[in-house]
């Protein structure tokens, strides 16, 4: 299912529906899709580079929009959506209650947000935890827009100034391309079970 919807994805990055779905997989990779935006958006960039940073804020604020929904998970939605979505990830519930421990201070809240945003770690259990650590709104809007801010812009430089060979690499070796993004995901998850 992973690799078809990866397919799609770069398909349509290459379409001129490239923005709608970039700022989709934005938005719904901050509350609960596994595969991050970043592929699409290098692609994006690469094959469009005067307008990287256009692509690159979008991105941005559709991924914090998509991060309001996270929290509204965590905040209003926990025991029906938020228990479903952390049991397909596989995150016990003892690992996210030391993850909401954490959050307990608005100040320690802002530094992990910022943190784990710039991390593989998911940053829709972030955005979660917030919601149901019920972190102060503007503390968790200020920290997700550091963070995508920061993630997506460094992103976009490089793909911007990378771009043929980018695109060069994920059209001859797509399969390790899906791989390598498989392989973050999957270890951002290890650092969470690991390290937080």
């Amino acid at each position: 299912m992973l690799e078809k919807f990866y397919n799609w994805m770069m398909k349509q990055a290459e379409s001129k529906n490239a923005l709608g779905v970039l700022c989709f997989v934005s938005f719904i990779e901050s509350s609960f899709f596994p595969l991050p935006p970043d592929p699409v958006l290098a692609v994006v960039v690469a094959k469009n580079s005067h307008r990287s940073m256009f692509y690159a804020i979008a991105c941005t604020l559709a991924s914090v929009l998509g991060g309001f929904l996270g929290y509204f998970i965590g905040y209003a939605c926990f025991e029906s959506l938020g228990l479903y979505i952390l049991d397909w990830f596989n995150i016990t519930p003892a690992k996210f209650e030391e993850i909401v421990l954490n959050m307990g201070r608005d100040t320690w809240a802002f530094w992990i947000i910022c943190a784990k945003g710039l991390t593989p770690i998911p940053f829709k259990i972030v955005t979660i935890a917030s919601g149901f650590a019920k972190v102060n709104l503007l503390v968790f809007f200020i920290a997700s827009l550091i963070t995508r801010t920061t993630r997506f812009i460094v992103l976009s430089i490089i793909c911007k100034k990378f771009g043929n060979q980018v695109l060069s690499f994920i059209e001859k070796h797509k399969k390790i391309a899906l791989l390598s993004i498989i392989a973050i995901v999957i270890s951002g998850f290890l650092l969470l079970k690991l390290f937080v």
